[in-house]
């Protein structure tokens, strides 16, 4: 777009980098989602809402002062330096081990794993991303055999004395059959390891994993039946977009725009720099507690107070002051990246199976920029009817958000997929239960636990 001399030309480029990004934010969602660690997997997943905000904060402030002569262009282009840089170091990126036990790559796919968690033993998560795919039940018996092997040879190398600790296990990267060894200390049975690890090349092809489609995915025509877990990642991408967030954001909003000075042309943008600066602090505080109070607390605690928010925003729109609007436009994004803008990315690759990962992430993905266009061309027709009434239609979707995430939307700290789908498979349903049976002894003893599980079920 840098070099573009025609409409034609710039659109065209506006066209590509549009799919690029869609794409984008499917895979690099699902592949952090694939290779975090289960104890951090919230932690990873937020830095992609992280790295959103900060190219929203520079990229306003290099339109704000680049945009005049040809300062636009270096503005488009620059972005490029960042793709070639990525591209560069895309080497040095090691494969998703889920996304190579798909591909039936077996050996690949634990030494992926081995080299993600270099000096830690993965044996338990390593027999979880094997009960995750969609196997052949007829093989189902030989993988759990293998990976008990497998998970034996890993204890065995954990057992070493903490004196020979600094001899720890590596692998014999001679070895072509990738033996694993403990350096200077014979506590590993080499044979046991061996056979483990070369379990993939005595496989037949039959063991090959069945990866759902869309369709298949969505009408529950899978080894486990997601409709229920779909429904929620659905609602949550789609929602997203549906609570205003992009009439906060964008400088060119109405609601940031009229109410600010019109004889200071460049008044919207600072406030819109200043949104987005301020919004840190919150992915921050995100980072910090995502995995502590888990997703149900967060997207709670976030949808919640973008409610009140709304009332704000329409109560200040409808009757003053303006100093009102401002402060609960701020703090609307403020709660927006505390859970809602962030949990929805990473939350699909904690409830969906790799079998039918690709499916789901595809299709909330797409829906959400379906959104996101729908949004764009709703917002502006709002604004020149009932400019006063767009925040009560955002509070009511935030509101409804937030009703559907206490009642359907699971929590998934430090749980297993395999967890995750036993326990919510099936037909859409409540998870969580208001009420409880009286105790023993006649008293409601377990209301103040049922309002806990509001935030943890």
């Amino acid at each position: 777009m840098g070099t573009a001399t025609t409409a034609v030309h710039f659109t065209l480029g506006r066209f590509v980098i549009g799919i690029a990004c869609g794409v984008a934010s499917g895979v690099a969602n699902t592949y952090v989602g694939e290779i975090a660690p289960l104890k951090w997997h919230g932690f990873y997943g937020s830095f992609f809402q992280l790295s959103i905000v900060i190219g929203l904060l520079f990229g306003q402030l290099a339109a704000m002062h680049a945009t005049g002569g040809t300062g636009w262009r270096i503005v488009v282009a620059f972005p490029g330096v960042f793709s070639l840089i990525q591209i560069a170091l895309l080497p040095l990126r090691v494969e998703s081990p889920r996304y190579l036990l798909k591909a039936h790559h077996i050996n690949e796919a634990r030494h992926a794993l081995l080299t993600l968690r270099r000096g830690y033993d993965v044996a338990a998560e390593w027999q979880e991303s094997l009960l995750s795919l969609d196997v052949v039940d007829n093989n189902a018996s030989n993988i759990r055999y293998h990976s008990d092997q497998w998970s034996a040879t890993a204890a065995a190398a954990s057992a070493v004395p903490a004196n020979d600790q600094a001899g720890a296990t590596a692998l014999d990267k001679n070895d072509s059959k990738m033996t694993m060894k403990t350096k200077g200390h014979k506590t590993v049975d080499d044979n046991v390891a061996a056979s483990s690890l070369t379990f993939a090349e005595n496989m037949p092809v039959e063991r090959a994993t069945h990866v759902s489609g869309v369709w298949q995915t969505l009408c529950g025509r899978t080894r486990d039946d997601l409709r229920h877990l779909m429904a929620c990642c659905i609602v949550l991408m789609v929602l997203q977009q549906l609570s205003g967030i992009s009439a906060i954001l964008f400088s060119d909003s109405g609601v940031v725009r009229d109410i600010l000075d019109p004889f200071s042309p460049l008044s919207a943008p600072w406030t819109c720099v200043v949104v987005c600066g301020t919004s840190l602090p919150a992915i921050f505080l995100c980072l910090a507690c995502v995995d502590r109070l888990g997703r149900r607390a967060l997207l709670l605690g976030s949808l919640g107070g973008m409610s009140v928010c709304c009332v704000l925003i329409s109560a200040g729109l409808f009757y003053g002051p303006n100093s009102m609007v401002m402060a609960a436009v701020f703090l609307c994004y403020f709660a927006f990246n505390m859970g809602a803008g962030i949990v929805p990315w990473f939350i699909i690759s904690e409830v969906i199976p790799s079998y039918s990962l690709s499916a789901a992430t595809t299709l909330c993905c797409s829906l959400y920029w379906v959104m996101s266009i729908a949004t764009g061309l709703m917002v502006p027709l709002i604004e020149n009817i009932v400019p006063q009434w767009l925040f009560v239609i955002f509070g009511c979707f935030t509101l409804a958000d937030f009703l559907l995430v206490m009642l359907f939307v699971p929590e998934t700290m430090n749980c297993p997929i395999t967890e995750v789908v036993k326990k919510h498979s099936g037909n859409i349903h409540v998870v969580v239960k208001p009420y409880r049976r009286l105790n023993a002894s006649g008293s409601i003893g377990g209301t103040s636990r049922s309002l806990l599980e509001l935030f943890k079920c």
